[in-house]
């Protein structure tokens, strides 16, 4: 997903990466709390697996851009129509 407003900044080992992290925080964080004794933190672990996801899936990380960071591959700004 490129519009003119978000520019894609992860690469597909990195969404993996993060889709799969997503999904366990989401495991641990509401479907089994056995690791996590406060429910509160458990609820928060659970909040940032659906931001990972999220972020995973529109292929854009806010905080790469403070560095100026992108693990996505080059485009050639020729044939780029976004």
């Amino acid at each position: 997903m490129t519009t003119k407003f978000v520019r894609r900044n992860m690469g597909t080992i990195d969404r993996a990466i993060r889709i799969f992290t997503g999904l366990a925080m989401l495991y641990f964080g509401f479907i089994d709390q056995s690791l996590i004794d406060n429910s509160t933190i458990a609820y928060i672990v659970g909040v940032f697996g659906i931001i990972s996801i999220a972020f995973a899936y529109i292929a854009f990380c806010p905080i790469y851009t403070l560095g100026n960071i992108s693990t996505a591959p080059a485009t050639n700004p020729d044939t780029d129509n976004g």
